[in-house]
C-alpha cells in the first residue's frame, strides 16, 4: 500500500470581533464602588443558575505549553477572538429598545425594554465590577506607586482572568436568557432543538457563574482595610485547583466536550433555520439589534464559548511568570494549569471521536443500498454493520492491481475491520482486488 492521505484537516480558525474600549477617566471610581455593593457588600451568587423562567431567556489561543494535540484539534488559536471589551452596558433611549420579534403585527410583540429589564440591569452591575482595563487602573494610583513591578504584572494578569470570565459569563447569559428564551418561546421551538442550537449553556453558565462568585469572593477578601477598591490577591491558584478538579473538573471537561464536539452540527442547524426559516431569520435580526445582546451574533457567542477553555493556560501561565517557585501559591497554580491541559485534552478527545463518528456515518451514506463485503473465510459483512463499530481512521490509498495499474482506494480502519471501498458513480462499494478480500479482520493480525 501506498498511503496517500490518512489526516483529516482542522478546522479554520474563527475570525475576531471587534472591540471598544471605555473612557479610563472614570474607570476607578466605578470599580471601587462596584467592589462593594450599595449596602457595603459584595454582590452575591445570583439564587438561580441556569434558566429562568420570570426572564426573557438565557441560555474552539495557542497555548505555549499547552498540548498541541488539543490545539490543533480544536482549532483554536489565542488571541483571535475576545468576549469583548467595553466595560459599559449602553442604554438606548426607550424609544429605540421597543423591538418586535414577531415578522407581523398579528403576532406577538416583544418588547425589550420590559422584557430584558432584569438582565440589562445584571449585565451593567457585571460591567461596572471590571469597567477598567487593568489592575493598575482599577485601584488608586498611589496604591500602585507602592507595589514593586512584578506584584504590578501579577495582579493584571489576576484581574485580567476575572474580567474576562465576567464578560463569558455575560455571553453566557445572553445565548441562554435572550436567544434561547425568544427561540423557545416566540417560535415554540423543543427543547431538543434549543439543545441542538445551545448545547448545554444551561449548565455551563452555573458552572462559570460560580467560578466567578468565587473570584470575586477572593478579591473582597483582598481588599486592603478601609478601602473599597485598593486590594493584592495573594492567593488564586487554590480558586483555579477547585475549578478544574473533583466534581466540578469533571463536569467541565465533560459539559465543554458536549458543547465543542457539537459545534459544528450547531452551526450548520443555524445555518439551516436562517436559510429555510422566514420567522427565524425576523427573529434574529430583531435580537441582535437590540442593545441588551449589544450585537452579539448566535455565532460569535458559540464561537467565543468554544474558545473560553483554551485561554485558561495563557493566563495561568503568565501568572506563574510572576509568582515565587518556592511558594505554595506556585505550586497550586503549577498543579491548576495541569488539571487545565488536561481537561482540554479531555474535551479534544471527545471531538476527535464526534468528528470521526460523523465522517463514518457520511461514508455510510454514501454506499450503495444492499453494498456487502466478504471475509477471508467467507463470512458477510454488510454496510449497516459499520455503525456498530467506531472509526479509527480513514484515507486514501493507492492499490497496485497485477496488472500494475495503480486504484484509488478508500481504507476505512474500524475497531476490528480494514474495510478496502472503491467509488463509482459517487457512491461506495467494497471493492474487487485481485480476488482478495475487501473485509479484512483485524483480531488474528496481532
Amino acid at each position: 500500500f501506498k498511503q496517500r492521505d490518512l489526516q483529516f484537516q482542522p478546522s479554520g480558525s474563527p475570525p475576531s470581533l471587534l472591540q471598544s474600549a471605555s473612557p479610563a477617566t472614570s474607570l476607578k471610581e466605578h470599580s471601587c464602588r462596584a467592589l462593594l455593593g450599595p449596602d457595603g457588600r459584595t454582590p452575591g451568587l445570583p439564587q438561580n443558575l441556569g434558566m429562568t423562567i420570570g426572564q426573557r431567556g438565557s441560555l474552539p489561543s495557542q497555548l505555549s505549553t499547552t498540548s498541541a494535540g488539543a490545539v490543533g484539534k480544536l482549532g483554536l488559536t489565542g488571541g483571535e477572538m475576545d468576549e469583548g471589551d467595553s466595560g459599559f452596558m449602553k442604554l438606548k433611549p426607550a424609544s429605540e429598545d421597543v423591538v418586535s420579534l414577531a415578522p407581523s403585527a398579528t403576532e406577538s410583540v416583544f418588547v425589550e425594554d420590559v422584557q430584558f429589564a432584569s438582565l440589562r440591569n445584571e449585565l451593567e452591575t457585571d460591567a461596572r465590577e471590571f469597567a477598567a482595563q487593568s489592575w493598575s487602573l482599577a485601584v488608586e494610583q498611589s496604591y500602585v506607586k507602592q507595589q514593586e513591578r512584578d506584584v504590578i504584572k501579577r495582579q493584571d494578569v489576576i484581574y485580567e482572568l476575572m474580567r474576562t470570565e465576567m464578560r463569558h459569563v455575560r455571553t453566557l447569559k445572553i445565548m441562554l436568557k435572550v436567544y434561547s428564551q425568544a427561540i423557545r418561546e416566540e417560535l415554540q421551538f423543543s427543547n431538543s432543538d434549543i439543545h441542538r442550537l445551545f448545547p448545554c449553556v444551561d449548565d455551563l453558565l452555573e458552572l462559570h457563574r460560580a467560578f466567578l462568585f468565587q473570584l470575586k469572593e477572593r478579591r473582597k477578601e483582598s481588599l486592603e482595610e478601609g478601602s473599597e477598591c485598593n486590594y493584592i490577591i495573594q492567593n488564586i491558584g487554590d480558586v483555579l485547583v477547585q475549578q478544574f478538579s473533583g466534581k466540578t473538573g469533571n463536569k467541565m471537561k465533560e459539559k465543554y466536550g458536549i458543547y465543542c464536539s457539537s459545534h459544528s452540527d450547531a452551526v450548520s442547524y443555524y445555518k439551516e433555520l436562517m436559510q429555510q426559516s422566514k420567522k427565524f431569520q425576523n427573529l434574529i435580526k430583531k435580537i441582535s439589534n437590540s442593545s441588551v445582546v449589544r450585537r452579539l451574533g448566535v455565532q460569535e457567542c458559540n464561537l467565543l464559548v468554544t474558545q473560553r477553555i483554551m485561554k485558561y493556560p495563557v493566563l495561568v501561565e503568565r501568572i506563574i511568570q510572576n509568582t515565587e517557585v518556592t511558594t505554595k501559591e506556585y505550586e497550586d497554580l503549577t498543579k491548576a494549569l495541569s488539571l487545565i491541559k488536561e481537561a482540554i485534552t479531555a474535551v479534544d478527545t471527545k471531538v476527535n471521536e464526534s468528528e470521526k463518528q460523523q465522517r463514518l456515518r457520511e461514508i455510510v451514506t454514501k454506499m450503495e443500498l444492499k453494498s456487502s463485503g466478504k471475509f477471508k473465510n467467507g463470512l458477510i459483512f454488510r454496510k449497516e454493520d459499520m455503525l456498530q463499530r467506531r472509526l479509527l481512521l480513514a484515507g486514501m490509498l493507492y492499490w497496485k492491481a497485477a496488472s500494475g495499474r495503480l486504484k484509488d482506494i478508500l481504507a476505512v480502519l474500524l475497531t476490528d475491520v480494514l474495510l478496502l471501498l472503491q467509488e463509482k458513480d459517487q457512491k461506495y462499494m467494497f471493492a474487487s482486488l485481485d480476488s482478495k478480500p475487501p473485509v479484512i479482520s483485524l483480531q488474528k493480525l496481532i
